[in-house]
C-alpha cells in the first residue's frame, strides 16, 4: 500500500517485514522509468479500450513515437492484468510487422502509466478501410507462406 502527501509530494511505502511506512527519497521515486514530461504530447491519434494513444516527441531524441497512456479507471489493485500481458507480449516480440514497445514511462502519479511506441502513420484497421480494393485470397496466402519461409 502507498501514501502520497500531497503537500510535500512525498510517497510513503508500507514495510512488508515490520511495522509502519518508508518514505522513498525523491531520486528513486520513479526508479528507472523516465518521465512523461521528456516527452512533447502533439497531437492525439487515437483511444480505444484500453487507453488513449498520442503522437509524441522524445525531447531527448527528438524521434517521433505513439505514446500510448494506460486507462487504469476501474483498478484497485495497481496495473490491469491486459496491460500487463500487453506489455510482457511486446517487449518479447521483434518483428518488422510488429510495433515495437520502447519503453514504459510514468506520469506525475503512480497510476498514470505510458507505453511509448514505434509511430506508424497508419494502422491496419485504417488501411483496410480505407482499399479502393481488399486483398484476394492469393495475396492473402503468398504473404503468409512468404513469413513462414522466412520465419517470421
Amino acid at each position: 500500500m502507498a501514501e502520497v502527501d500531497l503537500e510535500s509530494d512525498q510517497i510513503r511505502l508500507k514495510c512488508i517485514r515490520k511495522e509502519g511506512f518508508f518514505t522513498v527519497p525523491p531520486e528513486h521515486r520513479l526508479g528507472r522509468c523516465r518521465s512523461v514530461k521528456e516527452f512533447e504530447k502533439l497531437n492525439r491519434i487515437g483511444e480505444g479500450t484500453y487507453g488513449i494513444v498520442y503522437r509524441a516527441r522524445d525531447t531527448q531524441t527528438d524521434e517521433i513515437v505513439a505514446l500510448k497512456k494506460v486507462r487504469m479507471d476501474k483498478e484497485k489493485d495497481g496495473i490491469p492484468i491486459s496491460s500487463l500481458r500487453e506489455i510482457t507480449l511486446l517487449l518479447r516480440l521483434r518483428h518488422p510487422n510488429i510495433v515495437e514497445l520502447k519503453e514504459v514511462v510514468v506520469g506525475n502519479h503512480l497510476e498514470s502509466i505510458f507505453l511509448v511506441m514505434g509511430y506508424c502513420e497508419q494502422d491496419l484497421a485504417s488501411l483496410l478501410e480505407n482499399m479502393p480494393t481488399p486483398f484476394s485470397e492469393a495475396q492473402v496466402c503468398q504473404e503468409g507462406a512468404s513469413q513462414v519461409l522466412v520465419g517470421g
